[in-house]
């Protein structure tokens, strides 16, 4: 009994501990300028449910192509089908200054997500299809990826320790009493 309490509280402190899956979002934009990329990460709770959101940054990899040079966006946890989850993003505009590209001369870009990107769980790696306009002007990939391993939050544990062996040492005390 003398140890209970104190290990019945690290254990509850384990249990508390939070962490966060770190993925990051690639939009191909190749067809604007080859090699474009528009990407960003964000960060998910350690047990990610349908409804969850995140804001992410989104930048270009050739920011002198666009105006503006980064993108806010949201990333949307949806159902999946059958099972698993649904990766979306909120719709992007930007402008592309050169606008002349062959084949396509876009100058104003909206791009929306036509096709999800498919998630078993997480972290996960899977590929969705967008478009800009619809109909469609061109249509691409992106990409959710891992971009780190989940990291505990480690503020809990440590005050529930101190509390632990604060516990175990008043009671040590008494005991000798």
């Amino acid at each position: 009994m003398k140890i209970f309490l104190p290990l019945t509280l690290l254990m509850a402190g384990a249990g508390l501990m939070q962490s966060a899956i770190i993925e990051s979002i690639s939009l191909d934009l190749s067809p604007l300028h080859a090699g474009s990329i528009l990407s960003g990460t964000f960060s998910l709770s350690n047990t990610p449910v349908a409804g969850d959101t995140a804001p992410v940054l989104l930048s270009f990899s050739d920011p002198s192509n666009y105006t503006p040079t980064s993108l806010t966006a949201t990333i949307s946890i949806l159902s999946g089908t059958p099972s698993g989850f649904a990766v979306d993003f909120s719709p992007l505009m930007f402008t592309n200054l050169s606008g002349t590209v062959t084949p396509i001369n876009t100058k104003d870009v909206s791009l929306m997500r036509f096709a999800f990107a498919q998630c078993a769980s997480f972290p996960c790696t899977a590929t969705g299809l967008f478009q800009d306009r619809s109909p469609a002007v061109f249509t691409s990939t992106y990409t959710i990826t891992p971009t780190a391993v989940p990291e505990p939050g480690y503020g809990l544990l440590v005050a529930v320790l101190l509390t632990a062996i604060a516990f175990g040492q008043r009671r040590a005390r008494a005991n000798k009493d």
